[in-house]
């Protein structure tokens, strides 16, 4: 079973990321929320679940990744396809709908009308996720999510780059101009303000 991936990322898009990992390159599903947290280039850390099903009438088999950028949210996928009715792809639509914390507090407090809104989750479903989950997420804590590996440059880039998004700049050459404001700064990365000012005077 393959727990994690741990390589270098070859390519990314909302639903999906290559991760090369000696030679191989993985296919791994992931929720439209986690490309925005990805880098554009370099190595990565994905947590994994690892799912197989066979067609009884052909026999063959379908083998999927999906990967998550934090044990966490892997935990919370994992419970929601134990419920009957949720399927590995419901489960992630309901993960890419809102962030992980905010829909574990939706179904502990009974937010049914919260599940509702993802495709293929109607009232009776939301209402038997919230019945069977409620009392095994209440001691599920959740920490801040950054870019895989957790450290606090990549939290911090994160949030650099989603600012200097919202200016209306373009993406990839904003994550180049962090990237290079926090290699010049090494192992003691600026503080959000400075790090958004200077990659700013790079682009």
């Amino acid at each position: 079973m393959i727990e994690s991936l741990s390589g270098e990322l070859l390519d990314k898009s909302p639903g999906h990321a290559v991760v090369e990992c000696h030679g191989v390159g993985y296919w791994v599903q992931m929720v439209a929320g986690a490309y925005e947290q990805l880098p554009e280039q370099g190595r990565v850390r994905l947590h994994i679940h690892y799912a197989v099903s066979v067609d009884v009438r052909s026999g063959q088999s379908d083998h999927r990744l999906f990967g998550f950028l934090n044990t966490q949210e892997r935990a919370l996928f994992r419970q929601l396809i134990t419920v009957q009715g949720v399927s590995t792809t419901v489960g992630m639509a309901i993960l890419g709908g809102r962030k992980a914390e905010d829909l574990r507090q939706a179904i502990i407090t009974g937010d049914e009308q919260a599940l509702r809104g993802v495709k293929g989750i109607g009232p009776k479903l939301a209402q038997r996720i919230v019945q069977e989950l409620a009392p095994k997420l209440s001691g599920l804590a959740f920490e801040s999510a950054g870019l895989p590996g957790g450290s606090p440059g990549n939290t911090l880039r994160a949030e650099a780059l989603s600012a200097l998004v919202t200016l209306g700049l373009d993406r990839t050459k904003a994550d180049r101009a962090l990237q290079a404001v926090l290699k010049e700064h090494g192992e003691e990365p600026p503080a959000l303000e400075v790090l958004i000012k200077k990659a700013l005077k790079n682009l």
